[in-house]
């Protein structure tokens, strides 16, 4: 099975943000208000694999983006993720999260077992919005 960040890296969700080294993807799960990816272009494992100026490019870019969705999705912090099990290769998810937040839910929400309930208008809007902040 190809993967999806080298082949399509669209079929994840919607593209928020890209430049020639990385994208920024809005993942399809919706499992939280900004469940977002970047998403290294090349094809490379682990944050360990960039040259220096590449992992400082992640590193702003990464930045940037938190700050952007903690804004639009009002939230107080974010949830980082990166394993790379079902798709080996180098991704990060932010979550943006309440910091009220217990552990079990947290976890409910790394494991997929929840979903934002927003409307396909306010999806829409929210990402009409993060994309003019990350322009």
């Amino acid at each position: 099975m190809p993967c999806v960040f080298c082949h399509e890296p669209r079929d994840a969700g919607a593209l928020i943000f890209e430049d020639e080294k990385l994208a920024v993807i809005l993942h399809s799960d919706w499992a939280v208000r900004g469940h977002a990816m970047i998403v290294w272009k090349q094809h490379v494992e682990n944050v360990a694999d960039l040259a220096p100026d590449d992992y400082a490019h992640f590193a702003a870019i990464h930045q940037r983006v938190e700050k952007a969705l903690l804004d639009v999705a009002h939230a107080d912090r974010a949830i980082l993720l990166k394993l790379g099990i079902v798709t080996p290769h180098l991704h990060l998810h932010i979550y943006p999260v309440s910091a009220s937040l217990d552990r079990p839910r947290v976890m409910e929400i790394i494991d997929g077992r929840t979903v934002d309930a927003m409307s396909d208008e306010q999806r829409t809007t929210f990402i009409d919005e993060l994309r003019q902040r990350l322009a």
